[in-house]
């Protein structure tokens, strides 16, 4: 069943002040499918310097993206 977000409940840093803004805040921490909260596991590979993020929902064990980011 899929759950109904809550635009108003945002666990987030930062000031969402418009509904868009709200909208993609969701988007990037709420599954697509069922709307459960993403878990994100990052993975540090120090000899190339970056640190791989992969957000997966706990519910559907669906990975839904993959990000990679240098180490400065």
């Amino acid at each position: 069943m899929r759950q109904l977000m809550d635009y108003n409940k945002v666990n987030y840093f930062e000031k969402a002040d418009s509904t868009k803004h709200r909208e993609f805040i969701i988007s990037q921490n709420n599954c697509i499918l069922c709307g459960t909260v993403l878990e994100l596991k990052h993975i540090a590979d120090r000899g190339i310097l970056e640190i791989k993020e992969e957000a997966f929902c706990p519910h559907c064990e669906v990975k839904t993206r993959t990000k990679t980011h240098a180490l400065n």
